[in-house]
């Protein structure tokens, strides 16, 4: 894409050139402050140049504000791989804690006789059986079928 645009401009610098080789006479230009004369072959070529050289800061500019964006979204990037590592290790540690807290109650009732269950007291079992049939209500549809 870089060669098209090269090739681009060598044509219009070309087409500049020959149009201003073709307006060699004297004009006048007036500005704000005076009056000059000069070649319209100057005028031509000065105002290509002095136009190539205002798109040339625009461009800069362009590319000095992408610059300062890119810099920006990389160090973005990487805050946030940052703190996916964190969360993903955190994640980890949760887990084990979770499977460590899980194997434990079962080692221990597994480990222990049933003359040392005897003097524990029980779970109620009512709780288990009323949140079953909290389940149950809340499955069942409001209106009748017909």
């Amino acid at each position: 894409m870089g060669s098209f645009y090269l090739i681009l401009g060598l044509v219009f610098s070309l087409i500049i050139a020959i149009i201003a080789l073709a307006n060699t006479e004297q004009v006048t230009v007036s500005y704000i402050f005076g009056r000059a004369e000069m070649p319209l072959i100057l005028l031509i070529l000065g105002s290509a140049f002095v136009g190539a050289l205002v798109m040339g800061f625009f461009a800069l500019f362009r590319g000095i504000r992408n610059a300062f964006a890119f810099r920006e979204m990389r160090s973005r990037q990487e805050k946030l791989e940052k703190q996916v590592k964190a969360l993903e290790e955190e994640k980890v540690f949760l887990e084990a804690e979770l499977n460590k807290a899980v194997s434990v109650p079962e080692e221990d009732t597994e480990g222990e006789s049933e003359e040392g269950r005897a003097g524990k007291p029980q779970a109620d079992p009512a709780p288990a059986e009323e949140t079953a049939a909290e389940e149950k209500v809340e499955e069942e549809p409001d209106e009748p079928e017909r």
